[in-house]
């Protein structure tokens, strides 16, 4: 291995502009963990309207069955109207504990059904513009560095954490950073990580200083990034063998780590269930998809133990499903979805906003999919100011006045 190839794959590296010290987070420290599922998941089966009579017409061969003692694919029950799918006991073992609030019901209007279009609203909190993202946007308001402050655990940064002057870091894998596999290697790349950033930085370089300041820090970056990658779950938490389990897994370890860490997004894909979606059947698709959601958020909160009192997950979607499946025993691109809001820190319960919109064909928009009460922004503005303590939500959310939902304790 040569300087030259050193250097390339030094500088295929995203650069972390404000590289923060790995030390144990101050007790006060909170945090907004948010999932995005990619996709648009099926809120109709993730929390199931088991009350409605409606919904087992419309779903004959995919409906989760109502809950019933003994029967392993049929709904846990919430509230004796709606029901959690079976496959999600860990989760259901949090509601029950008072640590989930459910949102049956949660979109926008005049909605779009691309997944591109929108995920890039939800995103960017807006219907007009998505230059940037209602993450990016809380961290320039909170002051401070932002680069300190957020990481993406993902393939690439989203757009919820975009438009910052500089890119926030996106890491799939924190692992996956060692930049050479031996020891010999390794002492070549300091070596040459170390000479090449020794300089005085080009006083004609406005950008110079702080390259200079990024690159002679670099090693220690990655160093405590890898051994956060190594850190070995606690209080017995098992986290599933999956991508989405690692990333958590790695996620609990950096919030315990990296001081000054507000704000973490990660993507669970997976959720486009256009054929063969399949019910409560531990087998199908879907059940397949939300177990592994469900364990992975257990294992998550069980593994940061008193940390978990400063965290708070929200799980959100681009849109739900058709109310009817599909000929393909599958559903479409719908309207409103299910989003969950998990952690001690929210007001557990069912949050419909104002009542259940109904699945009969004049409740449904265009006559398909699940109508919304909540607007996704009123979500937003509760995460916001009630748990990050954010004062100026119309810098944040520039197209919202309405209310916040009360979700957060």
């Amino acid at each position: 291995m040569n300087r030259r190839d050193l250097l390339k794959g030094l500088f295929a590296l995203p650069l972390c502009g404000g590289l923060s010290s790995f030390a144990h987070a101050a007790p006060s420290q909170r945090v907004l963990v948010v999932v995005f599922m990619r996709g648009g998941w099926d809120g109709l089966n993730v929390i199931v309207p088991h009350g409605d009579d409606t919904y087992y017409g419309l779903r004959p061969n995919i409906a989760v069955r109502p809950p019933s003692d003994g029967d392993s694919a049929a709904a846990l029950d919430l509230d004796g109207f709606f029901g959690m799918h079976p496959s999600m006991i860990a989760l259901h073992n949090l509601y029950q504990g008072g640590q989930v609030a459910v949102m049956p019901c949660v979109h926008y209007s005049a909605s779009s059904r691309s997944h591109f279009a929108g995920q890039d609203i939800i995103e960017s909190a807006s219907l007009l513009n998505h230059d940037s993202g209602w993450l990016a946007r809380y961290l320039l308001q909170s002051g401070g560095t932002p680069l300190t402050k957020a990481l993406s655990v993902s393939e690439q940064l989203p757009l919820s954490l975009t438009g910052l002057a500089t890119p926030v870091s996106a890491y799939a894998d924190l692992a996956s950073l060692q930049l050479a596999s031996s020891s010999s290697d390794r002492a070549m790349l300091a070596d040459v990580i170390s000479r090449s950033y020794a300089w005085t930085p080009p006083s004609n370089n406005p950008h110079g200083a702080a390259l200079f300041n990024t690159g002679g820090r670099l090693l220690d970056e990655l160093t405590g990034l890898q051994s956060v990658a190594q850190t070995l779950p606690a209080n017995g938490a098992a986290y599933p063998m999956t991508a989405f389990g690692r990333q958590l897994r790695q996620t609990a370890a950096l919030i315990r780590a990296r001081e000054g860490l507000e704000v973490v997004t990660l993507n669970m894909g997976g959720w486009d269930t256009h054929s063969n979606q399949g019910g409560g059947d531990p087998a199908g698709r879907m059940s397949v998809l939300l177990k592994g959601f469900s364990d992975s958020v257990g294992a998550f909160f069980s593994d940061l133990g008193g940390d978990a009192s400063r965290v708070l997950m929200l799980a959100v979607t681009e849109f739900g499903r058709t109310a009817a499946e599909n000929g393909s025993r599958g559903t479409d691109h719908g309207n409103a979805s299910t989003w969950l809001a998990i952690g001690p820190n929210v007001r557990g319960g069912i949050h419909l906003g104002t009542h259940w919109p109904g699945l009969t064909t004049t409740q449904l928009v265009d006559g398909r999919a699940l109508a919304h009460t909540i607007d996704f922004r009123s979500v937003y503005g509760s995460v916001l100011s009630r748990f990050l303590g954010a004062s100026n939500l119309s810098a944040i959310l520039p197209e919202y006045s309405g209310s916040v939902l009360d979700i957060v304790a």
